[in-house]
């Protein structure tokens, strides 16, 4: 069974959860490299992604160098895929020990298997980066109910104001 586009949740039945429960907490991984095949597995279970041959490069760099690439002013991202680059993760998290971690370097790689995914082609830039953002929100709060972890992320769509991509009648 496969979670759609922009899973809901609520909907999540038990037989997935439990799959991707036992699959997550099977041998804690030892190292980067293998917590991202084990997270690809995952993200394979919870939704219509394959995962890759290769693994996008993954970089720990301190908080400031994060923020440098991806704000304009110092805020409050721990994590970010950026296209032709890879996944930065803030120096302070811990994908490897730290559930919660690992559910932020989930959320990244779900990015990083949308790029260029057919299923957002019809969309516009603003609606196509809002809907990619949900889609991986909601794999992220799936993988979190599955290791029965209650905080659940939250998506703000005040983020994405996507009044200029809408055609001139829309508006």
């Amino acid at each position: 069974m496969r979670l759609g586009h922009l899973v809901d949740v609520g909907v999540v039945c038990g037989f997935v959860l439990s799959s991707v429960a036992g699959f997550a907490q099977s041998s804690a991984p030892q190292d980067l490299d293998t917590l991202i095949r084990q997270l690809f597995g995952t993200i394979e279970t919870l939704s219509d992604y394959r995962a890759p041959r290769d693994l996008p490069p993954v970089f720990q760099v301190p908080q400031h160098v994060l923020e440098a690439k991806v704000c304009e002013q110092p805020c409050n991202v721990s994590a970010a895929y950026i296209p032709r680059e890879g996944i930065y993760l803030a120096g302070n998290l811990d994908p490897v020990r730290e559930p919660r971690d690992r559910a932020a370097l989930l959320h990244e790689l779900v990015h990083y298997l949308q790029q260029g995914h057919v299923k957002f082609a019809h969309l516009s830039g603003c609606q196509r980066e809002r809907a990619k953002e949900q889609e991986a929100y909601a794999i992220q709060n799936a993988y979190l109910a599955a290791l029965h972890i209650e905080q659940r992320v939250t998506f703000y769509d005040g983020e994405f104001d996507c009044t200029t991509d809408a055609p001139p009648s829309a508006q």
